[in-house]
């Protein structure tokens, strides 16, 4: 009898263990999917000037709320203000976003990756953050000109073209054009980066840093 009342407590626990669990993941998953509502409903959009005219884009900051994120933060500090494509492959894409301008600059700080399988490369005009490995996104972009199914599932996407005409200003992009700035417009915008207060704080005391270096 001893041993049966053992066991029948094992297994309550186990029962208990498991619904907290289970209640855990619930909550956990209704509030992604509220955080996810709000970052939608910023409906945010970035207009890249560049030397060769302007490049619309839709963000998601619901796919990708940190890489959206710092790249709002960086936009807004001008970081991207100058800087040249310092490789475009003709009828594939262009990179830029890069201070040193030769594809190893960095802002000081690293983003992890933030990838859904619903966002794809298999459309042309993705925007997209640069990396050299797993969660090592920093402030390089690149922007695809066609269909790029082989780097699904590589890169963090956080934006895309609006139109047939941004396509047309991208693909007239050559080596050493450059971004003239980044404007970004949404829904009460000014209050985006207000969800990312310890992120913002990190970014601007390494940019602080890597200024005075």
């Amino acid at each position: 009898m001893k041993k049966i009342a053992i066991l029948v407590s094992v297994l309550m626990i186990m029962i208990v263990n498991t619904v907290n669990a289970k209640g855990s993941r619930n909550q956990q998953n209704k509030e992604n999917k509220k955080f996810e509502k709000i970052m939608k409903d910023f409906q945010m959009e970035a207009v890249m000037k560049t030397t060769k005219g302007d490049i619309a884009f839709f963000l998601y900051p619901e796919a990708a709320p940190k890489n959206v994120a710092n790249f709002v933060f960086l936009a807004k500090n001008d970081f991207y203000n100058g800087l040249k494509f310092f490789r475009v492959v003709p009828n594939g894409l262009v990179q830029g976003g890069d201070s040193a301008e030769n594809g190893t600059g960095t802002t000081g700080y690293l983003i992890p990756d933030e990838k859904k399988k619903w966002l794809t490369f298999d459309v042309e005009g993705i925007l997209a953050m640069s990396n050299s490995g797993p969660d090592t996104n920093s402030s390089q972009f690149f922007i695809t000109m066609q269909a790029m199914k082989e780097l699904n599932g590589k890169y963090t996407i956080i934006g895309g073209i609006k139109s047939r005409e941004d396509l047309n200003v991208l693909r007239t992009l050559r080596e050493d054009d450059k971004v003239l700035n980044i404007d970004i417009k949404g829904k009460k915008i000014d209050k985006f980066l207000d969800y990312f207060p310890d992120e913002v704080s990190e970014w601007e005391s390494k940019l602080k840093k890597m200024s005075n270096q």
